[in-house]
């Protein structure tokens, strides 16, 4: 098999004939449903366009999960075990897998891919020559999702740019790696975000600063599946406090920006989320009350892991 990949990666330069989709898992839901669709897209792309199509579930569950392991099974796909915890553990387990692959593709066990998918994302990366490739994640819901979820746009906000070069931070969860970019810089994700996250963003930050091309491409659409917590309010509020925190890890992290800069602009979310919170009372718009809730959690968040950070940071960055 590997004789085949470097054969085939060999024939036309910028041609992304082998590919590896790597799905990490806690065990924690069914990827039954996700692993027949990416097959289902994998078979399709090498009938269609005579690529080499693989599927790897990277099970980083503390003991293994039966279920995540049969699951692999009956999809005839290939199950690794990464038995470190860790975000970055999971990723650089799957950059490890591809290591012979042209192309690596991030999927995380709580999407599903739109019809086209990856044939969109192998596209976008042949016709502009990129070295990463990022598509939309769209939050669906059930029918008996609460109203003040506005649709899921509390959930997450999906980007609202056109096709071309990103605008922001990549992340990995619908995210396609040109191999021959990662292997030219040696870059790895970094363990010091194994507990926080934040690692994806730092990686393909690094992978810019290094002449990386990061493109975007709408048709490239995933959809995220919405976990039971993530539709109540205290679920909704743990996860935007946990995002504020790694937006305070990362940012400490890349971001060359006065610590006081930061500091006022924080000050100005927190100010904006007491008049939602206020506004959407008096006028009786739920939806406002959330937002504003979401935000100051985003806020003390951010506050909580920069305060814990202090004792080892230098004073000058406040200066």
């Amino acid at each position: 098999m590997k004789e085949l990949i470097a054969s085939q990666a060999a024939s036309v330069p910028g041609t992304l004939k082998t590919i590896l989709i790597t799905v990490p898992t806690t065990g924690g839901r069914p990827v039954r449903p996700l692993l027949d669709e990416l097959v289902d897209q994998a078979r399709a792309a090498e009938a269609a366009e005579g690529r080499t199509v693989s599927v790897v579930l990277l099970d980083n569950s503390a003991a293994g999960s039966e279920s995540a392991r049969m699951a692999a099974a009956a999809c005839e796909v290939e199950y690794i075990r990464v038995p470190v915890p860790g975000f970055s553990q999971v990723r650089n387990a799957a950059m490890d897998a591809a290591g012979q692959y042209d192309a690596l593709v991030f999927i995380d066990d709580d999407e599903r891919p739109a019809p086209g998918w990856l044939c969109a994302l192998v596209t976008s990366a042949e016709a502009n020559t990129a070295d990463v490739v990022v598509g939309p994640v769209v939050v669906r819901l059930p029918p008996n999702a609460p109203r003040w979820l506005d649709g899921g746009r509390l959930i997450r906000q999906v980007r609202s740019q056109e096709d071309g070069p990103l605008e922001g931070l990549a992340a990995s969860g619908n995210t396609l790696v040109r191999m021959s970019t990662v292997r030219r810089t040696g870059l790895r994700f970094n363990s010091a975000f194994d507990m926080t996250g934040g690692e994806d963003s730092v990686f393909f930050h690094e992978l810019t600063k290094c002449g990386a091309r990061i493109f975007f491409t709408r048709a490239a659409l995933v959809f995220e599946i919405q976990d039971q917590d993530r539709m109540t309010l205290p679920g909704l509020v743990r996860r935007s406090y946990g995002r504020g925190r790694t937006s305070a890890v990362v940012e400490s992290k890349i971001l060359d920006i006065p610590m006081h800069t930061r500091a006022i602009r924080r000050a100005g979310k927190f100010t904006r989320a007491l008049y939602w919170i206020l506004s959407g009372t008096v006028l009786w718009r739920p939806i406002d009350c959330v937002r504003g809730m979401l935000d100051i959690a985003f806020v003390c968040g951010w506050i909580t892991t920069l305060v814990a950070a202090l004792p080892r940071t230098a004073i000058n960055r406040w200066k």
